[in-house]
């Protein structure tokens, strides 16, 4: 499973940072998703279920950032919480991709070791948020506007876009 990332960033206000990854498995998409800003910090694992097929797709996420914790579906909106719908083999795997992803691209405060991040952010001017991009990693994005982008090639960006319209990242379940 080769996962395709796509990562984007803003020290504007309203300061942001979002990081998201998937694989690809015939008709669906598994992934982790994270969006930070401010204060506020949510992700959540998810699985857009058809979302190359000729019939509307099924947004699944993880209510907590634990693949194996109570899901919800966020589209078409669903009440109640639900079992993983993912297979044990691909949430072992998104587990292992997602801590080599964050262990790779993003630090946080309560991170131990960062004095290095922070001394580079600083020396920036850059501000430490509740998440962040590790700063040799900032290279990496387009930066011709105020919004900084990074992604593997090929991503397809309506990935981003429809969880960002439909996920309810950070919202615990109705029932």
């Amino acid at each position: 499973m080769q996962p395709k990332i796509s990562l984007s960033y803003s020290q504007e206000d309203p300061y942001f940072v979002t990081a998201m990854f998937h694989v690809e498995a015939h008709k669906d998409l598994y992934g982790w998703y994270m969006k930070a800003q401010g204060q506020n910090l949510s992700a959540a694992f998810f699985m857009l279920e058809n979302f190359y097929v000729n019939r509307p797709p099924v947004l699944y996420r993880s209510i907590e950032d634990d693949v194996h914790a109570p899901w919800m579906i966020d589209y078409p909106q669903a009440k109640g919480e639900i079992r993983c719908p993912i297979p044990e083999s691909i949430s072992h795997e998104l587990e292992r991709i997602q801590s080599i992803f964050v262990q790779e691209w993003l630090f946080f405060p309560t991170d131990p070791d960062i004095a290095t991040e922070i001394a580079a952010y600083r020396a920036h001017g850059l501000s430490v948020q509740i998440a962040n991009i590790k700063f040799r990693k900032l290279c990496r994005f387009d930066k011709e506007n105020e919004y900084w982008v990074h992604a593997t090639p090929g991503i397809d960006s309506n990935i981003t876009q429809f969880l960002e319209k439909y996920g309810h990242f950070g919202e615990k379940a109705s029932l």
